[in-house]
């Protein structure tokens, strides 16, 4: 009987023994699993930092702050808070457009979801002037942010007229923090002419920008995955 006992008693305190050292090496191997992901968030993190093309231009403040966007999502955040007369205008009839509302005589908007790609036209026929303003965005190939553009033309007679609103305009988004910020238009390196001899087209397919000057030549800003390409030098939108 007291064998039996002493048996039982061997039994179950190797049982205890075994199920500790299983429990201890369980906890060990939590914690070598924690700190090992650990490790690992802090590598990507260096690597993501050391390769974000755009650190500098974040220290300035941001534009907006919003959700993963599409097309419609950036042109709705951009147009929400207009600062002068030409998005003061567009703003109410964008507004009218997201509910289907009826737009105001000569306007018209032309949405492509799936290519990323908005255009807004008003015709004026008693002056025959035709305003146009393009929005579309690329994907970088870092993934870590977005470029959004917003391109501003006007015609008379069906020649180009500049005005301080013309020209195009690229903002840098920021896919973890959800926040838009603008660069300086003359880092495209095209020189002072950007500003009163060139027109812009952007892309609703493909990924280029075309450039046409006041002689009638045209060129591209080439898409390079975080930037673009103009005349064989390389362009990433940065701070001033």
């Amino acid at each position: 009987m007291h064998l039996y006992t002493y048996d039982v008693f061997i039994a179950k305190e190797t049982t205890h023994i075994y199920k500790s050292l299983k429990l201890n090496k369980m906890k060990t191997n939590k914690l070598l699993l924690t700190a090992a992901t650990m490790v690992l968030m802090l590598f990507v993190t260096n690597v993501a930092n050391a390769q974000d093309p755009f650190k500098d231009l974040k220290k300035n403040p941001a534009v907006a702050t919003f959700r993963v966007p599409d097309i419609v999502d950036f042109v709705t955040v951009y147009l929400s808070n207009p600062d002068d007369e030409l998005r003061g205008s567009i703003a109410p009839e964008w507004q009218k457009y997201l509910k289907n509302e009826k737009l105001s005589k000569g306007v018209t908007f032309t949405v492509d979801k799936n290519n990323g790609y908005v255009r807004y036209d008003r015709v004026d026929k008693k002056t025959n002037e035709k305003s146009y303003v393009e929005y579309c965005y690329w994907n970088c190939a870092d993934g870590l942010h977005k470029l959004f553009a917003e391109n501003v033309g006007i015609t008379i007679n069906d020649k180009p007229v500049f005005t301080e609103f013309s020209g195009l305009y690229i903002y840098v988004y920021d896919n973890a923090t959800q926040k838009l910020y603008m660069f300086d238009q003359d880092l495209l390196g095209l020189g002072e002419e950007t500003h009163g001899m060139v027109t812009f087209s952007l892309p609703r397919t493909g990924k280029d920008i075309e450039v046409t000057y006041a002689n009638g030549s045209k060129k591209k800003l080439t898409w390079n995955g975080n930037g673009f390409s103009f005349n064989g030098k390389g362009f990433t939108p940065k701070s001033k």
